[in-house]
């Protein structure tokens, strides 16, 4: 399997106003990330609304970035999915059509799922593909670090998307599988936090809009300027983080990379709602502020 490390930038999917996925603007968002030099890229992951797209334009989607990436690095295809059976169908498709990884969700939370279901749920995926499996772990969709040591240790996972606002789970993970699990800051509000508490890379939204500034950010962690990395993370980091994630975040996201001459249009999947003038004219005069625009 192809290393997978460093900065991953998990990015939105840009839709025409038919409703198919726009292949140009998709491929200018791809190119922005390496040109900026980011090691992978991220399709229908939370930013991509990968739990909201079905059939032909989630399948649209990873061909044409498994096409378009074209080995300059890795690219991971999120498969959030309602069941255990659909989840391998969708792990399965992103394999076959060329992705690097596979970015797993536990089945959203109509009820609580015990460790066992968690494991198998993840277990099931991590069995139908060969390619890497990246169990994403956050506040809203828990993975136990007790299933992250079993998924570990049966030799399932090596990676983790480690998206929870806690240091100290980080530290009980870290303390379970050691240097066995690369763990990605998968929390754009807390990076530079887990970053310095255990975290070994980057996957994140916010790495679509600052490509540039998360790898630099990585690399002074990483080299222990920390005085530096807090520097630029309340240069630009910090004001993006206010603004950048209301309830319609992933609309946000796109507006902004419209702003930037990325994106054609800031079109979100239905039932999203597109933003406020109000927070139009916020996220322009933050990008005008941060000389992104």
């Amino acid at each position: 399997m192809k290393p997978f490390s460093g900065v991953i930038s998990l990015v939105p999917t840009p839709f025409k106003k038919n409703g198919e996925v726009d292949r140009e603007d998709l491929e200018k968002i791809i190119d922005y990330q390496f040109e900026n030099g980011c090691d992978g890229v991220g399709v229908l992951a939370g930013i991509g609304e990968g739990y909201l797209v079905t059939g032909k334009t989630k399948t649209d989607t990873i061909k044409i970035a498994a096409d378009y990436v074209n080995n300059r690095g890795s690219l991971i295809v999120g498969c959030p999915a309602m069941g255990t059976d659909e989840a391998v169908v969708r792990v399965k498709e992103a394999a076959d059509y060329g992705a690097d990884a596979v970015l797993a969700f536990k089945p959203l939370p109509y009820r609580k799922y015990t460790t066992g279901e968690s494991y198998i749920h993840l277990k099931a995926q991590a069995e139908a593909v060969d390619i890497h499996l990246v169990p994403y772990a956050r506040d809203e969709d828990p993975v136990a670090p007790s299933v992250v040591k079993r998924l570990v240790d049966d030799g399932y996972a090596k990676h983790i998307k480690y998206g929870y606002h806690s240091t100290e789970t980080l530290k009980e993970i870290a303390s379970l599988t050691g240097d066995k699990l690369y763990r990605f800051c998968g929390a754009d509000t807390w990076t530079l936090r887990l970053l310095q508490q255990g975290c070994d890379g980057i996957m994140t939204a916010t790495a679509a809009i600052f490509p540039k500034e998360n790898v630099e950010l990585l690399k002074l962690v990483q080299s222990g300027k920390i005085d530096e990395a807090r520097k630029l993370w309340y240069e630009k980091f910090l004001l993006w983080n206010d603004s950048g994630f209301y309830e319609n975040w992933q609309w946000v996201h796109k507006y902004a990379l419209k702003l930037m001459g990325i994106f054609k249009n800031d079109i979100v999947a239905a039932p999203q709602p597109q933003g406020t003038e109000y927070q139009k004219e916020e996220i322009k005069a933050l990008l005008e502020y941060l000389k992104v625009i």
